[in-house]
């Protein structure tokens, strides 16, 4: 019963969420095998520009693709079956509004806990709106970030 609920719930979605999805879906794969597997070196040349930020105002003329993004990489986060984490997100995303002209930056975050060890994050945003990593965000103090 609950599968039929989660289909439904899925076709009702907007049809430009379902192919970022499903393009996000495979892509998140192929970022996760390429952080595994390649030369960190090499994966980073696809962040882009380090210490340079994108435009923060906001733009209307991709708004609907930039909302429909965010929606597509939550329900990524979801339902993948491997573990996704933020920077994996935060990359796959990038790598999407690249495709599409549009700019972001991906932000590297840390947090230290009581134990005196550190905790990181990672965040992408497009213009006025934080495509991945969310409400996180604020707990950390940025690192380094790259358009």
């Amino acid at each position: 019963m609950r599968l039929f609920k989660k289909i439904q719930s899925f076709s009702r979605t907007d049809s430009t969420v379902k192919l970022l999805f499903f393009r996000a879906y495979f892509l998140s794969a192929f970022v996760k095998f390429s952080l595994i597997f390649l030369p960190f070196r090499r994966v980073l040349t696809w962040q882009g520009s380090v210490h340079t930020e994108s435009p923060d105002q906001p733009d209307e003329a991709s708004l609907h693709f930039r909302k429909s993004l965010q929606s597509a990489m939550r329900l990524c986060d979801k339902y993948t079956i491997w573990k996704t984490e933020c920077y994996t997100l935060a990359l796959t995303a990038k790598i999407i509004l690249n495709s599409k002209g549009i700019p972001g930056t991906i932000y590297i975050g840390f947090q230290k806990n009581d134990k005196g060890t550190y905790k990181g994050h990672a965040w992408l945003r497009s213009y006025d709106r934080i495509i991945t990593g969310y409400s996180e965000k604020h707990n950390y103090l940025v690192h380094s970030f790259f358009t």
